[in-house]
Protein backbone atom coordinates (compact mmCIF):
# COMPACT_ATOMS: atom_id res chain seq x y z
CA UNK A 1 0.00 0.00 0.00
CA UNK A 2 1.24 3.35 -0.75
CA UNK A 3 2.45 5.31 2.13
CA UNK A 4 1.36 8.70 1.61
CA UNK A 5 -2.11 6.60 1.61
CA UNK A 6 -1.66 4.92 4.44
CA UNK A 7 -0.41 8.22 6.43
CA UNK A 8 -3.32 10.00 5.96
CA UNK A 9 -5.54 7.21 6.59
CA UNK A 10 -3.77 7.17 10.17
CA UNK A 11 -4.16 10.70 9.81
CA UNK A 12 -8.15 10.79 9.76
CA UNK A 13 -9.76 11.22 13.11
CA UNK A 14 -12.09 8.14 13.88
CA UNK A 15 -14.83 9.30 14.71
CA UNK A 16 -16.94 7.76 12.06
CA UNK A 17 -17.00 4.80 14.62
CA UNK A 18 -20.62 5.59 15.87
CA UNK A 19 -21.86 7.68 12.85
CA UNK A 20 -21.75 10.58 10.27
CA UNK A 21 -20.81 14.18 11.36
CA UNK A 22 -24.39 15.75 12.32
CA UNK A 23 -25.23 18.32 9.56
CA UNK A 24 -25.38 22.19 10.77
CA UNK A 25 -28.89 22.02 10.21
CA UNK A 26 -29.97 19.10 12.48
CA UNK A 27 -27.60 20.19 14.97
CA UNK A 28 -29.58 24.13 15.06
CA UNK A 29 -32.86 22.17 15.70
CA UNK A 30 -30.93 19.68 18.66
CA UNK A 31 -30.00 23.33 19.97
CA UNK A 32 -33.56 24.84 19.78
CA UNK A 33 -35.20 21.76 21.25
CA UNK A 34 -32.84 22.08 24.39
CA UNK A 35 -33.91 25.68 24.73
CA UNK A 36 -37.36 24.78 24.27
CA UNK A 37 -37.06 21.94 26.84
CA UNK A 38 -35.36 24.28 29.47
CA UNK A 39 -37.89 27.35 28.71
CA UNK A 40 -40.88 25.19 29.11
CA UNK A 41 -39.85 23.23 31.36
CA UNK A 42 -38.50 26.38 33.34
CA UNK A 43 -35.08 24.28 33.56
CA UNK A 44 -36.32 21.31 35.91
CA UNK A 45 -37.15 19.14 32.97
CA UNK A 46 -34.17 19.53 30.93
CA UNK A 47 -31.73 19.25 33.92
CA UNK A 48 -33.72 15.94 34.96
CA UNK A 49 -33.37 14.55 31.62
CA UNK A 50 -29.78 15.76 31.25
CA UNK A 51 -28.79 13.54 34.00
CA UNK A 52 -30.29 10.79 32.78
CA UNK A 53 -28.63 11.20 29.35
CA UNK A 54 -25.33 12.37 30.17
CA UNK A 55 -23.75 9.24 30.48
CA UNK A 56 -24.34 8.30 27.18
CA UNK A 57 -23.12 11.24 25.68
CA UNK A 58 -25.85 13.17 24.93
CA UNK A 59 -28.61 16.08 25.67
CA UNK A 60 -32.32 15.99 25.51
CA UNK A 61 -32.20 17.93 21.94
CA UNK A 62 -29.49 15.50 20.72
CA UNK A 63 -31.05 12.62 21.84
CA UNK A 64 -34.20 13.52 20.02
CA UNK A 65 -32.44 14.04 17.01
CA UNK A 66 -30.32 10.68 17.29
CA UNK A 67 -27.28 12.50 18.00
CA UNK A 68 -24.42 11.84 20.26
CA UNK A 69 -20.82 13.93 21.31
CA UNK A 70 -17.82 11.91 20.98
CA UNK A 71 -14.35 12.78 20.97
CA UNK A 72 -13.19 13.79 18.05
CA UNK A 73 -9.79 12.18 17.77
CA UNK A 74 -10.32 8.82 19.61
CA UNK A 75 -14.23 8.95 18.53
CA UNK A 76 -14.93 7.33 21.92
CA UNK A 77 -18.14 8.87 23.57
CA UNK A 78 -18.67 12.02 26.34
CA UNK A 79 -18.90 10.52 29.46
CA UNK A 80 -21.07 12.11 32.61
CA UNK A 81 -18.03 14.45 33.42
CA UNK A 82 -17.07 15.89 30.33
CA UNK A 83 -20.55 16.56 29.59
CA UNK A 84 -20.85 18.76 32.43
CA UNK A 85 -18.26 20.16 31.60
CA UNK A 86 -19.24 21.01 28.14
CA UNK A 87 -23.10 21.28 28.68
CA UNK A 88 -22.91 23.57 32.23
CA UNK A 89 -19.79 25.16 32.66
CA UNK A 90 -19.04 26.06 28.91
CA UNK A 91 -21.96 26.66 27.42
CA UNK A 92 -23.96 27.32 30.26
CA UNK A 93 -22.13 29.38 32.95
CA UNK A 94 -19.77 30.81 30.29
CA UNK A 95 -22.02 31.35 27.40
CA UNK A 96 -23.96 33.25 29.93
CA UNK A 97 -21.39 35.80 31.49
CA UNK A 98 -19.88 36.38 28.10
CA UNK A 99 -23.73 36.87 27.10
CA UNK A 100 -23.94 39.64 29.41
CA UNK A 101 -21.01 41.67 28.70
CA UNK A 102 -20.93 40.68 24.74
CA UNK A 103 -25.10 41.37 23.79
CA UNK A 104 -25.49 37.41 22.88
CA UNK A 105 -23.01 37.77 19.98
CA UNK A 106 -21.15 35.26 21.52
CA UNK A 107 -24.00 32.86 20.70
CA UNK A 108 -23.64 33.46 17.10
CA UNK A 109 -19.73 33.64 17.07
CA UNK A 110 -19.88 29.97 18.75
CA UNK A 111 -22.79 28.74 16.33
CA UNK A 112 -21.51 30.37 13.23
CA UNK A 113 -18.65 27.68 13.79
CA UNK A 114 -20.72 24.45 12.71
CA UNK A 115 -20.84 26.03 9.23
CA UNK A 116 -17.16 25.56 8.54
CA UNK A 117 -15.17 22.20 7.07
CA UNK A 118 -14.92 20.13 10.29
CA UNK A 119 -18.93 21.38 11.50
CA UNK A 120 -17.35 22.05 15.14
CA UNK A 121 -18.65 24.90 16.77
CA UNK A 122 -16.18 27.07 19.35
CA UNK A 123 -17.04 24.92 22.10
CA UNK A 124 -16.80 22.07 20.21
CA UNK A 125 -13.03 23.12 19.82
CA UNK A 126 -12.31 24.03 22.98
CA UNK A 127 -13.51 20.57 24.51
CA UNK A 128 -12.37 18.42 21.28
CA UNK A 129 -15.74 17.45 20.54
CA UNK A 130 -17.68 16.63 17.67
CA UNK A 131 -21.26 15.83 17.40
CA UNK A 132 -22.52 12.56 15.80
CA UNK A 133 -25.59 11.48 13.57
CA UNK A 134 -25.84 7.87 15.46
CA UNK A 135 -29.75 7.01 14.60
CA UNK A 136 -31.84 8.14 12.00
CA UNK A 137 -34.62 7.76 14.29
CA UNK A 138 -35.46 11.68 14.91
CA UNK A 139 -38.21 13.19 16.49
CA UNK A 140 -38.76 14.68 13.10
CA UNK A 141 -38.97 11.26 11.21
CA UNK A 142 -41.09 10.43 13.69
CA UNK A 143 -43.64 13.45 13.39
CA UNK A 144 -43.41 12.67 9.25
CA UNK A 145 -42.43 16.14 8.42
CA UNK A 146 -40.71 15.30 5.44
CA UNK A 147 -39.65 18.84 4.07
CA UNK A 148 -37.79 19.22 7.44
CA UNK A 149 -36.47 15.61 6.55
CA UNK A 150 -34.94 16.36 3.83
CA UNK A 151 -33.43 19.66 4.95
CA UNK A 152 -31.70 18.27 7.26
CA UNK A 153 -29.56 15.94 5.41
CA UNK A 154 -28.41 18.05 2.43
Amino acid sequence: MNRKIVREYEAIPTIQKHGQRATPQSRLIAFLLDAAIFGFGLGVVWIIWFVTLAEKGTTPGHYLMGQVIVDAKSGEVFGWKKMVVREVLIKGLLQWILGGFLFMANYIVDTSFIFTSSQRTLHDLMLGSQVIQCSDKTIIKKMKVEEIDNWLNK
